[in-house]
């Protein structure tokens, strides 16, 4: 039987951060991310023997980096590592820092249209090596899901502690917990421990983004769809009672291209905003916006500030995508309109379409009691 073959690609991160390895005397010696790749190799040849699978380790330029210092640039560097060596590879585990997993998954998730092979990110809240380190577990646990079974599995997901997590809807919820993610407001795709629970209707949902419009599945490079660009000349803010609008208006004149804004309530952002909303409108400045609750869903349907904006088109309602996917999104799509592949109009439509499992369309109604006639 063929072994199944697998790219490891490392971009850094805790994960591969400060490493231990024992001495003899017991106490432990730090090393850097160099040794990252001789620490796991135990873990790899076990995998190749038991399990029939070939891993092979390739570092990125970035290494070494903190995922906080991640940017749009390593998002296209994977995508492109993916894309290049897609045909040598039945599966592909990224192991990335904790801190900016969540923007990763999501941009992967735009960037590659239609992966028809797992596309799995890991890392670990322990560097490996140390005392506690929940890394190899993490990273055999990437690894058991992206072959089980081969046909099943595909596209971009997180597995970190017990949670298999589709890719735009990865949230991380502690700096502490080994539990560290957790699926932002849509159930999770599974759950991995002593063995692998899968939830199959939101597996199939998952799979059903990979073959829409006009492209299928892609098991070669050939069909492959791969989109990397990103256009992060965007500012994300905080609405706070009192908050000058002009703020925004200061900021498209010095070039923003797009706005994200947490706003009140149900996307209810102060009526202040009006007068400079319909100005970066007229500007082709798309602003889009959230909600400051933690589980809300900025519908901008609930009270009349938010309803006006949305009547009027003056902002893009987020409804419940997380921070992490409106700011991929946002940027993926700036990208296309730069290169003139989609308009204004269009922009606005894609960022309530819903396109990777990112965003639920919530359409609000009042209640109104029958009342039957005398």
């Amino acid at each position: 039987m063929k072994a199944h073959k697998m790219l490891l690609i490392s971009t850094g991160g805790t994960i591969a951060g400060e490493i231990a390895t024992t001495k003899k005397d017991t106490d432990y010696e730090i090393k850097d991310a160099d040794a990252f790749s001789d620490l796991i190799k135990d873990t790899l040849n076990h995998i190749a023997k038991e399990w029939g699978i070939r891993v092979d380790p390739t570092p990125l330029p970035m290494y070494k980096l903190d995922s906080s210092d991640i940017k749009p640039k390593h998002w296209k560097e994977m995508a492109e590592k993916i894309y290049e060596r897609y045909d040598e590879f039945d599966s592909f585990v990224i192991t990335h820092g904790t801190n900016t997993l969540g923007y990763t998954c999501a941009a992967l998730s735009f960037a590659l249209l239609n992966p028809g092979k797992p596309v799995i990110l890991t890392g670990s809240q322990v560097p490996i090596g140390m005392p506690g380190s929940d890394a190899k577990t993490n990273l055999e646990n990437a690894i058991r899901l992206a072959v089980w079974p081969y046909d099943e599995i595909r596209g971009v997901m997180a597995v970190f502690g017990s949670h298999i997590i589709t890719g735009t809807r990865v949230k991380k919820d502690t700096e502490f917990d080994y539990d560290a993610f957790k699926s932002f407001t849509s159930a999770s795709i599974g759950r991995i421990g002593r063995i692998i629970h899968i939830d199959v209707s939101n597996l199939n949902a998952h799979k059903g983004y990979l073959s829409q419009r006009d492209y299928r599945v892609a098991q070669s490079q050939k069909t492959l769809r791969c989109e990397p660009d990103f256009d992060t000349n965007i500012i994300s803010l905080t609405e706070f009672p009192g908050m000058d609008p002009d703020i925004l208006r200061k900021l498209a004149n010095s070039g923003v291209r797009g706005f994200i804004i947490r706003a009140f309530g149900a996307g209810d952002l102060s009526t202040n905003f009006r007068d400079v909303l319909k100005s970066l409108k007229d500007q082709q400045i798309p602003v889009v916006v959230t909600t400051q609750a933690p589980n809300g869903v900025a519908s901008m349907q609930v009270n009349e500030p938010g309803r006006f904006l949305k009547e009027n088109d003056l902002a893009i309602p987020a409804y419940n995508m997380s921070i992490e996917s409106q700011t991929a999104k946002l940027s993926w799509l700036l990208a296309k309109k730069a290169k003139g592949e989609i308009t204004f109009p269009m922009l606005c439509r894609e960022m309530v379409t819903d396109l990777r499992g990112e965003v639920q369309i919530v359409e609000e109604k009042e209640f109104k009691a029958h009342q039957s006639a005398d």
